[in-house]
């Protein structure tokens, strides 16, 4: 199929990619509000507590797009190598110079951070699962490169992937709801990234994408029903601080993400402005989600006391606009430029 079918759903997805990125901006946002400036507000909280989920977004929407996208480059020459090499320059080239950056200072000005995490240099360094990595966010890029790897046995034979697949999930299930959770070998890095319940939103994002492109159609207004029941669940669940099992809130926002991505699919062709802030937004999304977390952590020590609501609204604002302008100098600088050069080397 041709490079227009292939990108066919793009512009709608950099907005869901925009959408999650703000909604971590605002959960470590308020979390530093509620910890510099002692601002505590019941429903500043249950934003905050919302906003986390936007991970889970991501991790649905990754396993969409990787599954989707190789699905038209399979049969094209170099196509396993392109692909290792694609996703490793998508991961570290952006990554490594600020993650390597908040090791400098966090080993120079450990007061720097507003916790007490032992850091890891390897995983800060190599993203290996080791420890944790100076730039907080960071231990969800090793859930990706997780996947990405994994994802690579379908280019040797898919069928060999979807059995792997197939019993990979049952593993995850096993390994998080029965008595098999507690034993011992669990507690090494590598098997916990590797039997998390996280991968399971992976695992949505591939069966979706195994849906798009074999044309599966459903109603519209079915899908929009289940979607509205999904976010329903999800706001009740988390509202009333309801627990039903283990993972069970993230798993529900995974299925509000699911169904948001079919919709879109299922909608059709959506085109979006290039030049607009929604689409600058969502192609800035990787290094939004980046850079914000120290960013926001010196703008609300920075920021005047915020004793009133008009305060503590500005204070939200100013984060978000500066994580999104901040981020998108830096996603032209890394992402945009650096890649293009270090692919048109390495990628045939």
């Amino acid at each position: 199929m041709n490079s227009k079918s292939n990108s066919r759903y793009l512009d709608v997805l950099q907005l869901f990619r925009g959408t999650a990125a703000l909604m971590v901006v605002l959960h470590h946002t308020i979390g530093s509000i509620k910890y510099y400036h002692k601002i505590d507000y019941p429903f500043l909280n249950h934003i905050a507590s919302i906003g986390k989920f936007g991970v889970d977004f991501f991790f649905v929407l990754s396993g969409f797009i990787i599954t989707y996208s190789a699905f038209y480059k399979y049969n094209e020459p170099n196509s396993f190598s392109n692909y290792i090499k694609n996703r490793l320059v998508r991961i570290y080239v952006p990554y490594l110079p600020i993650g390597i950056f908040m090791l400098v200072v966090y080993t120079l000005i450990p007061s720097f951070s507003n916790g007490n995490r032992t850091i890891s240099e390897l995983t800060s360094l190599t993203l290996i699962p080791h420890g944790n990595p100076a730039l907080s966010v960071a231990w969800t890029l090793s859930f990706e490169l997780c996947f990405y790897l994994l994802f690579s046995i379908s280019f040797f034979s898919k069928k060999v992937w979807n059995w792997f697949v197939l019993v990979w999930f049952v593993s995850i299930i096993i390994f998080t709801y029965s008595p098999f959770a507690s034993l011992p070998f669990l507690k090494n890095p590598f098997f916990r990234i590797l039997f998390s319940a996280y991968n399971i939103e992976f695992i949505l994002g591939f069966v979706l994408a195994l849906l798009v492109v074999r044309k599966m159609q459903l109603n519209i207004i079915p899908l929009f029903s289940l979607l509205f029941l999904a976010l329903m669940s999800f706001f009740y669940c988390t509202f009333n601080h309801l627990k039903l099992f283990a993972f069970d809130a993230n798993l529900l926002f995974a299925i509000v993400a699911f169904l948001c991505i079919f919709v879109a699919t299922s909608v059709g062709d959506f085109k979006i402005n290039k030049a607009s802030v929604l689409m600058m937004v969502g192609n800035a999304t990787y290094s939004i989600y980046l850079i914000h977390n120290p960013l926001q952590m010196i703008l609300i020590r920075l920021f005047p006391k915020i004793t009133s609501v008009a305060s503590l609204i500005v204070a939200l604002a100013v984060v978000l606009i500066l994580s999104c302008v901040v981020g998108y100098v830096y996603y032209y600088i890394f992402e945009k430029k650096a890649i293009h050069i270090i692919k048109s080397k390495l990628i045939k």
